[in-house]
């Protein structure tokens, strides 16, 4: 975590700089003190609209008001701002000032305290309240949703839902492990979290549809096939499945296809990591797959798809089989993880 640290007098400086040598990737700046490990800041305003686009965390030594009006011309929202963590330059106090949850200001505000021996001053809610925050596990587990503004709107609905004491549905296609207070197995709710790989997965009145990034494509393809055949065929299976673009992990091949024009755009155009093996590895594979002689007497092994798709997947399991579109091959392996609310 990228953390800037200012101070506004010779005694803050002084703690300014302690915390940044406890903290990874901290730089410490000052309005006071020019040295060495010390930047000198001139204008606030400035530095500000700089570690709001620079730093993923903020820690002002000094007084809330100052921090309050340095911050409001930038806010945004609590997806994008960066924590913002306030100690007063004796560090008796480090307070919780944004991003709490998602940005991870409490848990800065936690670790500021620790180094200044003070007392972490968190107000959110689910935290004061001992409550699941599920906007901290979605962002820690790397889940993702297809409509962000709705989901942002449930996000908040099932917070407050939990706060009253009444209890959120879960539905997982995964295993997982004891669930937290107020999270319920079941469909009978009006309100809860679904948690998938899927595009349509809407099993409650209000839906947290939750998009797991745990598919990984293995493609197979003559030599020059374009972006646009590749990347239809891939659509084509994923809407034959109902399988969201926002599951896929990665895409794999062998290493006889890691040059091709079309398959490279792809990944680019859909950010997804290319994945490269050998016949030897993809051959060492072990599992039920459909085989061709023509593809081995071509590639050296008898099937590309599926045994990279499950390569990649580290020994997953296949959940769609080899399927030609527009001679493409393509095959969907899942990797297997269990969830966890700890």
């Amino acid at each position: 975590m990228k953390v800037y640290v200012i101070a506004f007098t010779k005694k803050g400086t002084i703690l300014a700089e302690k915390i940044c040598q406890r903290l990874e990737k901290a730089m410490c700046f000052s309005m006071k003190v020019s040295q060495d490990d010390i930047e000198i800041v001139t204008s606030l305003e400035k530095w500000t609209q700089r570690a709001f686009v620079e730093a993923e965390g903020i820690v002002f030594v000094g007084a809330c008001g100052i921090a309050v009006r340095a911050i409001a011309p930038y806010l945004k929202d609590k997806y994008q701002d960066p924590a913002v963590v306030v100690t007063d330059e004796k560090g008796q106090f480090a307070i919780s000032l944004l991003s709490g949850h998602i940005g991870y200001g409490n848990a800065l505000t936690k670790k500021v305290a620790e180094i200044t021996n003070g007392t972490p001053v968190i107000t959110t809610a689910t935290d004061i309240n001992g409550v699941f925050a599920v906007d901290v596990w979605v962002k820690e587990n790397g889940f993702l949703y297809l409509k962000q503004e709705k989901a942002k709107k449930v996000m908040k609905e099932i917070s407050a839902t939990l706060l009253e004491g009444k209890t959120v549905g879960f539905d997982s296609m995964f295993y997982y492990n004891k669930l937290p207070k107020g999270l319920v197995a079941t469909r009978d709710c009006e309100i809860g979290i679904s948690v998938s790989i899927y595009k349509q997965s809407k099993k409650f009145q209000q839906t947290l549809a939750l998009i797991v990034p745990v598919v990984h494509i293995g493609i197979g393809c003559k030599k020059d096939t374009s972006f646009e055949e590749i990347e239809q065929s891939v659509f084509s299976v994923l809407e034959e499945e109902n399988i969201a673009i926002e599951a896929i992990a990665a895409v794999a091949t062998i290493n006889l296809k890691q040059n091709e024009k079309g398959l490279l755009t792809f990944c680019q155009s859909y950010q997804k990591h290319l994945n490269i093996f050998s016949a030897e590895e993809l051959s060492n594979v072990k599992g039920d797959f459909t085989a061709s002689e023509f593809v081995l007497e071509k590639t050296g092994v008898d099937n590309v798809c599926e045994r990279a798709a499950l390569c990649s997947a580290q020994n997953g399991k296949i959940i769609v089989s080899k399927k030609v579109k527009n001679g493409v091959t393509v095959a969907l392996a899942m990797k297997t993880i269990l969830l966890s609310f700890s």
